[in-house]
């Protein structure tokens, strides 16, 4: 008896592990190409009128990480592509300016927040795609098989097999330290709320000497977080500390989809230090709320 044929893709467990090696990679690669360039005067490779653009290397990397799994078997065949393709993608999406403006302009402005939002759209699409339901029995069966292949790929049929969590973890609860102290979680929450108060000093400011419809959007999302903190905040002193980390979560999140977006239209790559702050606070609040909701707080 056939078995019936699956109506959606089937999920990797380790498919997540893999996206956030890629994403870890491209973040990097963005940043040390971007730090190499300015460090020795954006040289060019090439002579006379031919330029070789790193983003054709970005392509090569990429092309390199979808062959690998095509031709070869293996679990550390696939964690190398998809570094590699981090690394293709971050040469890639690191000379966007010169394709969405008429003079090529790699110094335009708008490309570390067009950067930003591309890679946010990609966690997002994991986030909401991948990490939302609990796998299938098709699925853990499908896993179970793989693990195996992958045990005879690398010389050792007795090795565990690669094990299905409960619930597939995302690439933030990956990130989330193991600090389980008190003081480190009210410092976590005291940070959050630093956080808003900050992001809302910038907006106000441009507001008043600009304004207009963006600067209207950045405050108005800035003004959002902030109130959605400070619930979080109220819920905290009360007690209730799934809750406040469910609301605090939520602000973070409006920081990283909307208002840290205006903030690196402004401040261009420097404005990555609070992103990767931001990014920071929310792996903790989300083991955090983890933590209190095992532990039925």
């Amino acid at each position: 008896m056939s078995l019936p044929r699956p109506r959606r893709p089937l999920r990797d467990a380790d498919g997540v592990r893999r996206f956030r090696l890629f994403l870890v990679a491209a973040v990097l690669t963005v940043a040390v190409t971007r730090l190499y360039l300015a460090a020795t005067g954006f040289p060019q490779l090439g002579s006379g009128e031919l330029h070789v653009a790193h983003l054709l290397w970005g392509g090569l990397g990429m092309l390199v990480a979808h062959l690998l799994p095509m031709l070869f078997l293996g679990r550390a065949v696939r964690t190398a592509a998809a570094v590699l393709a981090g690394v293709g993608f971050g040469l890639f999406i690191d000379e966007v300016g010169k394709f969405v403006t008429r003079d090529h302009d790699y110094f335009y402005e708008p490309v570390a927040a067009l950067i930003h939002a591309t890679l946010l759209g990609a966690c997002l699409f994991v986030l909401l795609v991948v990490g939302r339901r609990p796998p299938t029995e098709r699925e853990r069966r499908a896993n179970a098989a793989q693990a195996l292949a992958y045990a005879v790929a690398a010389g050792d049929v007795r090795r565990p097999g690669l094990r299905w969590p409960d619930r597939l973890r995302t690439p933030v609860e990956l990130m989330s330290g193991t600090t389980r102290t008190p003081a480190w979680d009210r410092a976590t929450v005291v940070a959050v709320g630093l956080l808003a108060v900050f992001s809302l000093g910038r907006p106000l400011v441009l507001l008043s000497r600009e304004p207009g419809l963006w600067r209207g959007a950045h405050l108005a999302a800035a003004v959002a977080a902030l109130v959605v903190t400070a619930v979080g905040l109220g819920l905290w002193a009360a007690g209730r500390r799934v809750r406040a980390l469910g609301a605090l979560t939520a602000a973070l999140v409006l920081h990283l989809v909307v208002v840290q977006f205006f903030w690196l239209l402004d401040h261009e790559f420097a404005g990555f230090a609070l992103v990767l702050a931001t990014l920071a606070l929310l792996a903790r609040c989300r083991g955090m709320a983890a933590r209190h909701r095992d532990a039925g707080g």
